[in-house]
């Protein structure tokens, strides 16, 4: 075979190998099932995004409209403490957390703001755990932030000592026990918030 015709038939054999198939441009049913349920998800997807981001924005602006009308700077510095910054009980180091725990922020002052979370359109976040009709009283609030823990909780590590001083700042301050409370009292007070919670 000559070499003329070696390369010929090399030629020929790849034409024939490169063709393109004759169903190339036909569309099956599958296809069309296919991109209609691709275009589905992809329209569930910007839904998504666009609900998140509007819950992200009612968040962020009731979070803002809170931190304005906390009068007890201590209870600022509380959340800063508890909510942003963690230890690591392996190794005591305290570091930032990049994303805090916004909503259980909200929702453990939710019960003072009720009003505020229908003008927030947050309102809707607490059927399952929230009966807007109970009378307010420190039991209630102790059962209520129970439910919250087992049904929000992050599993990232909160300081005990830290968190519990929080929560006696936030129940003095809305007035779910009397305010005249005193070192040894407070000591006693943790304790039981303590027990109440199952915190030991």
């Amino acid at each position: 075979m000559s070499d003329f015709e070696m390369w010929w038939w090399l030629w020929e054999w790849l034409d024939v190998w490169w063709a393109p198939r004759d169903d190339v441009n036909k569309v099956t049913e599958q296809d069309k099932k296919r991109i209609q349920e691709n275009s589905q998800k992809a329209k569930q997807t910007a839904q998504q995004i666009k609900k998140d981001k509007k819950i992200n924005n009612d968040i962020a602006n009731f979070l803002s409209y809170l931190l304005k009308s906390l009068s007890n700077d201590q209870i600022i510095s509380w959340i800063y403490n508890v909510f942003f910054k963690v230890k690591n009980p392996k190794n005591d180091i305290t570091y930032l957390r990049k994303n805090p725990n916004n909503v259980v922020i909200i929702w453990i002052f939710a019960p003072f703001y009720v009003e505020n979370l229908k003008q927030f359109n947050l309102f809707g976040f607490f059927d399952e755990i929230y009966d807007f009709n109970d009378e307010l009283n420190l039991d209630w609030y102790i059962k209520y932030l129970k439910k919250l823990s087992w049904q929000y909780h992050d599993n990232i590590p909160i300081d005990k000592e830290e968190f519990l001083s929080f929560l006696l700042d936030v129940i003095v301050e809305f007035g779910l026990i009397k305010t005249d409370i005193n070192s040894k009292d407070s000591l006693e007070f943790k304790k039981t918030l303590e027990n109440m919670l199952y915190l030991n």
